[in-house]
């Protein structure tokens, strides 16, 4: 592939390690779960959850989860040039121990982390941000790993 070819940006969220997302299911009126999508789709989900978070939240270490982290972008990898930024908007349910795990997956696939200087407020040098529309339930718990989103740059190797 010739690097005119190849994407300049890559944008993604991929799933949130460790927390509750109902990525293959609409929620009706906040509460009941329905296969909706799959009815616009014309398909059917042959799939449970853990097949769109990367693997189970309960699973210990997250071991399955990580492993697809390292898959998935193993693959873009392969198709992105070196000028390709990869730019991930991503939360952790306890990100002390899954972001450097995280970052280990993608630098396993091939990615180093680039630092952006956005902002001195933050001592890690990286932008964070409160994740917006929060259920009011999670809104009780107060500031949890998951209530907080980080946006991460990656190059390749």
């Amino acid at each position: 592939m010739q690097d005119a070819g190849r994407p300049k940006l890559v944008l993604t969220s991929p799933p949130y390690p460790g927390l509750h997302v109902l990525y293959h299911r609409w929620q009706v009126k906040g509460r009941r779960e329905t296969p909706a999508p799959f009815w616009v789709a014309g398909t059917l989900d042959g799939d449970g959850a853990s097949f769109y978070t990367f693997g189970d939240r309960k699973q210990h270490h997250l071991g399955r989860y990580f492993a697809n982290v390292k898959a998935a972008f193993s693959s873009i990898h392969a198709v992105s040039g070196p000028e390709t930024v990869i730019v991930q908007m991503v939360a952790f349910s306890e990100p002390e121990w899954q972001m450097p795990n995280y970052l280990r997956a993608m630098a396993d696939a091939g990615f180093k982390e680039e630092h952006m200087a956005f902002t001195d407020d933050n001592p890690d040098g990286r932008m964070w941000r409160s994740v917006p529309g929060r259920k009011w339930y999670a809104m009780q718990l107060g500031p949890t790993g998951g209530s907080q989103e980080v946006v991460l740059f990656h190059k390749k190797c």
